[in-house]
């Protein structure tokens, strides 16, 4: 069990970082974010009790956006860090 788990990590590391280093790969990993900016807007609007067919109300936006792009930075710095595991990681910088 312990093998194929960590077999199983190894993959999944190994297929971040090629998102990460592939542009062609990156760019369809935005596109999946355009997606799931558009799921998580309306809820977060809603949440927020913001209309998010306004244009004048960026927040439900401007707050999904921003959590989108703090994932990608925190996972490029992941991949910079060879894919560590994160406390490790972390505490070094």
């Amino acid at each position: 069990m312990t093998v194929v788990l960590r077999t199983r990590i190894s993959a999944g590391k190994q297929g971040i970082s090629r998102v990460v280093d592939t542009p062609s790969l990156r760019a369809r990993h935005f596109e999946k974010q355009l997606g799931w900016q558009e799921m998580l807007v309306p809820e977060l609007a809603r949440r927020l009790g913001a209309d998010p067919d306004r244009p004048e109300e960026p927040r439900p936006t401007a707050l999904v956006a921003a959590a989108l792009a703090c994932a990608d930075a925190a996972t490029a710095g992941w991949v910079v860090c060879e894919l560590s595991p994160w406390p490790c990681c972390l505490t070094a910088q």
